[in-house]
């Protein structure tokens, strides 16, 4: 007996231990959480993207804290206040999934703006550079010209002395020396798009993947209702729910093409009121209620010909 109590004893303190590195494992991810994300800046892409890479990173400790809070509720099923902070652990698990799934078009969405700005920045060098060039090929007056040669990136601001040349020989040698910039700015910049958008894909292809597989994990243990299976057994269970309801609609003489399982139909006239094994309780609900609902048509219908006879006979 004593043997029994210090086996009990021992599940007890595993069960403490576990509680509170789960915790402190949350603790943990919320302090990490502020750490790097502040000052918050939200309509920023740049701090959206910091955001959720934050998020991803850091995402691993409130999931092992929530599988560890698990194993200590298993340890110790009669606590009833671990029962209560276990359920509230599985609700903001809930949540996080839904976030994770939102993250992925945030951070894509991100990303775009990003690679849209570092381009049009480039581009609006370019295109000032281009400006003054038309500006050098249409000057008609050497005032005119030192003006524009000014305005050229690393120019002086104002240029002295008279050209020894004239107008036209100035704006020839300055375009020959200026259009083969332009022409390796235009190429250069071409192949900075091409890189980042290929870098682009793969990071929004890859930060997209994490994010669903946390979104996964998180299913896993989140749930809404005290007596209820995670997000993620709903999700798993439901295509076979689905199909069962869609067979159902289409009635008798058009069955779907999909084969269903034999203990979906059997059930349903089958008198026994105890659920089959491989059936789900959502499922046995919904045959429940179709049972009913057909015992309760085949009750009007007796009770509509029993008034039927009554009338025929009185006549």
């Amino acid at each position: 007996m004593s043997a029994s109590f210090s086996e009990r004893d021992h599940s007890v303190e595993i069960s403490l231990v576990l509680q509170q590195i789960g915790f402190g494992l949350i603790g943990l991810f919320f302090a990490f959480l502020l750490k790097l994300l502040l000052p918050v800046a939200l309509l920023q892409p740049a701090w959206q993207l910091q955001l959720a890479n934050a998020l991803r990173t850091t995402a691993i400790f409130p999931l092992l804290g929530g599988v560890l809070l698990l194993l200590a509720q298993l340890l110790r099923s009669q606590s009833r206040s671990l029962a209560g902070q276990v359920l509230w652990v599985r609700r903001l698990a809930f949540l996080a999934a839904l976030g994770f799934l939102l993250l992925i078009p945030l951070q894509t969405s991100a990303g775009i703006k990003l690679l849209g700005a570092g381009n049009s920045g480039e581009l609006r060098a370019l295109r000032q550079v281009k400006a003054v060039a038309e500006e050098i090929r249409v000057a008609n007056s050497e005032a005119a010209m030192k003006l524009a040669i000014s305005r050229l990136p690393g120019a002086p601001a104002e240029i002295q002395g008279a050209f020894t040349k004239p107008i036209d020989v100035v704006r020839s040698v300055v375009l020959d020396q200026l259009q083969p910039q332009i022409e390796r700015a235009d190429n250069r910049l071409a192949e900075l798009r091409k890189l980042r958008l290929q870098g682009g894909l793969l990071g929004w292809i890859t930060d997209g993947l994490a994010a669903l597989a946390l979104a996964v994990c998180f299913a896993a243990i989140g749930q809404l209702q005290s007596e209820g299976s995670s997000l993620l057994l709903h999700v798993l269970n439901l295509p076979g729910l689905i199909r069962f309801c869609l067979a159902e609609l289409l009635g008798k003489g058009r069955r779907s093409r999909e084969p269903v399982d034999a203990a979906w139909f059997d059930s349903l006239h089958d008198g026994d009121d105890a659920k089959p094994a491989n059936l789900s309780d959502a499922e046995w609900a919904i045959i429940v209620s179709l049972r009913t609902g057909k015992t309760s048509a085949a009750s009007s219908k007796a009770r509509s010909g029993d008034n039927q006879g009554g009338a025929g006979s009185s006549t």
